[in-house]
């Protein structure tokens, strides 16, 4: 059964996907992330709609809590993979050096740099996907 993050805004087209495919689903406040399988607690996704939302996570005021997620994923034991929904060309982390957010001032560069060393110290993982296969991508994930 999977397991959502009761906060996790905006997930209305993930949970229509789970229904439409008879996915067993609750909702439930997480530690760590967006969705993890209930029978497997150490993998957690954390959804991003966009790279907008990944710069305001890791390179603005507020990129304390994530930073504090991503050390509490670690100290758990837990795997946790940053899936971002931008599409668009975006298939891996390199392609984010390219990335101009029109909201901040941060640079593609600044992003990746971030990320790297997310990676690098705590071993996040960042993929990439579109919107319309977030969900199918949330499953596929969840049973590596």
């Amino acid at each position: 059964m999977i397991v959502c993050d009761t906060r996790e805004r905006k997930n209305e087209c993930i949970l229509k996907y789970f229904e439409e495919n008879e996915i067993p689903y609750i909702q439930k406040k997480l530690d760590v992330g967006d969705y993890m399988d209930s029978e497997r607690m150490d993998v957690s996704i954390d959804r991003k709609r966009n790279l907008g939302e990944l710069v305001k996570n890791m390179l603005s005021h507020d990129k304390i809590r994530f930073w504090k997620e991503i050390r509490r994923a670690s100290r758990a034991g837990i795997r946790l993979i940053v899936l971002c929904e931008h599409g668009e060309g975006y298939k891996r982390m390199e392609d984010v050096s390219k990335y101009k957010d029109r909201h901040s001032k941060a640079s593609g560069r600044s992003l990746m740099n971030e990320m790297q060393r997310a990676k690098i110290a705590y071993g996040v993982e960042f993929l990439f996907c579109d919107r319309v296969s977030a969900g199918r991508r949330i499953l596929e994930l969840l049973s590596q």
